[in-house]
């Protein structure tokens, strides 16, 4: 018994003479649970405050820990430590904190208190007033001694008041006034538990006043945009009653016109996120204003979600998306009808090369590759000419021809992408069935694929009976059969996805029907030249503007 390792990494190929890949199925390794983020009465907070003996922490040192560790408005424990330094005290931090070189002959030095703060914290989100300061030293301390920083993102209450709180709502955002506003039962006086005491109260009191804006985890918190209207955010309970399980979500106006569709590991958390500005882009604030209705259409798992989204964003073409709503849309190169000639078409019957997003582009290909190799470019087996062409592009720049290598660059870089497209999904595509499954926490997740599309997605309990239920699964399956073109009738954004899902974790193969076999030495392993060179004429055109 044996496993499919991720695909991308290790993928079937051809080999001399080819290789055929085998049905195969076993033990996998462990993989994830569907990510779905605790709320925010279940979280678990570190506040910490330091006092250090100035400002940058290079050329300074913390002189004091206090933290205060809380979940669900409970205090589950605090920490303060004075730190002993090697250098005298500045007379303006002692004015400040009132701490002096006595307070901290006989305290222990940061390699004692460090560790401690950091078993302390562990497993908690830090939150600090003006977090980029309190990190800074603390990742400082953490490299010095040897410690891995394994800590999530910190929160900042000063970023968070300044989205939360109206500016004539409170004097400034310094935690003195912050703590005033928020009625804190502490005072901060530059000591470092006072602060972070204070500054417990202070989250609280930001955290209640979005609480009625769809604010519900703290991916929703960090993310609280507080351009979004008040009439907005009180609509976040339309996802009320939305699943929280894969699937698809679509926002409809007050008429029942679809505006948006979007896909999600949990529906539910991801609808009400765009009620928090969860969505910073300025038209899906309009998209949210216009929302009268979201609903919901529940799948399998993320694979199963993610076609058909695409699906429904093909047919219902919502005015808010922009991507997928034309999968079939390209250029493409494939051989004429009179010999030695190459033509460009739109819907290729046969063998081609594509999809190319202009004409110009797929004109440049066929002037690039010619029809002369064609057998071999299709089948991967005679790259010379591009690697040739390649390295020509490299001899330019380095004699100092930089327009002109630049100009071939940005022509041929389009034609390795879409042939490496061919020499890694085509194959996939043309392949009559593959059943993949992948191990979560507590279930398995099953695809049927046949040539390149979804046919039927399950998921199943670990430790239930799969070969039975991967029978049925195939039984209850679409049939589909193959069609016209380089990818058998699929899309390449669809076969895309398919692709993307298997590289997302471990992912084994149950069973073949079929070849699916890709060539040893195709353009794949040239993609990533194509990619740099694509992003470098991106920034090229951004530059001109």
């Amino acid at each position: 018994m044996s496993y499919a390792r991720p695909f991308g990494a290790h993928r079937p190929h051809d080999g001399a003479g080819g290789v055929e890949v085998d049905a195969f199925a076993g033990s996998g390794h462990q993989q994830l649970l569907w990510s779905e983020e605790p709320p925010l009465s279940e979280t678990t907070f570190v506040i910490v405050d330091l006092e250090t003996s100035g400002t940058a922490p290079g050329n300074a040192a913390i002189t004091e820990i206090g933290a205060v560790k809380v979940r669900g408005g409970e205090v589950l424990g605090e920490f303060a430590s004075f730190v002993q330094i090697d250098r005298p005290l500045p007379a303006d931090i002692v004015r400040l904190t009132g701490i002096t070189d006595e307070d901290l002959r006989d305290a222990p030095p940061i390699s004692e208190v460090f560790p401690a703060f950091h078993e302390f914290a562990r497993g908690a989100v830090l939150v600090a007033h003006n977090a980029r300061f309190d990190m800074g030293f603390l990742k400082t301390a953490c490299s010095d001694l040897g410690y891995e920083w394994d800590f999530p993102t910190p929160l900042c209450t000063l970023v968070l008041s300044r989205r939360i709180v109206p500016k004539s709502d409170t004097r400034s955002y310094r935690l003195h006034d912050l703590a005033r506003l928020f009625n804190a039962k502490t005072a901060p006086n530059h000591r470092a538990l006072y602060d972070a005491r204070a500054t417990v109260d202070v989250l609280h009191g930001l955290i209640e006043r979005v609480g009625d804006c769809g604010v519900e985890t703290l991916p929703d918190l960090r993310r609280f945009d507080n351009r979004l209207s008040p009439t907005t955010r009180r609509k976040a309970s339309l996802a009320d009653a939305l699943p929280q399980s894969p699937g698809v979500y679509i926002f409809r106006d007050d008429t029942g016109v679809p505006l948006y569709v979007g896909s999600s590991i949990n529906i539910r958390q991801r609808a009400r996120s765009y009620f928090s500005g969860g969505d910073s882009r300025s038209r899906m604030r309009t998209m949210v204003g216009l929302a009268d209705s979201v609903e919901a259409v529940e799948c399998a798992h993320d694979l199963e979600a993610w076609v058909r989204e695409e699906q429904l964003i093909d047919s219902l073409q919502p005015p808010f998306n922009r991507r997928s709503r034309a999968p079939r849309r390209g250029w493409w190169v494939a051989p004429g009808t009179k010999a030695g000639a190459l033509r460009i078409e739109r819907f290729p019957f046969g063998e081609a090369i594509g999809p190319f997003r202009t004409k110009n582009e797929a004109r440049d290909c066929a002037e690039i590759y010619g029809l002369e190799d064609w057998d071999g470019l299709c089948g991967g087996t005679q790259l010379g000419g591009l690697e040739d062409a390649i390295e020509s592009i490299t001899n330019l720049a380095s004699e100092g021809r930089f327009e002109t290598a630049a100009r071939r660059r940005d022509e041929l870089a389009p034609a390795v992408a879409a042939l490496a497209g061919v020499h890694s999904l085509g194959p996939l595509a043309r392949c009559e069935e593959i059943v993949l499954a992948q191990r979560l926490a507590k279930t398995w997740t099953f695809a049927v694929i046949r040539y390149g599309r979804l046919a039927a997605a399950g998921t199943l309990p670990r430790g239930a009976d799969w070969s039975t239920y991967v029978a049925g699964l195939r039984e209850s399956a679409t049939h589909i059969s193959p069609g016209d073109g380089p990818f058998a009738g699929a899309t390449v954004p669809g076969v895309r996805l398919i692709a993307r899902w298997m590289d997302t974790r471990p992912t084994r193969i149950v069973s073949i029907t079929g070849q699916w076999r890709e060539p040893a030495r195709g353009a794949q392993r040239l993609l990533e030249w194509a990619e740099t060179a694509k992003d470098a004429a991106r920034h090229a055109r951004r530059s001109l503007r």
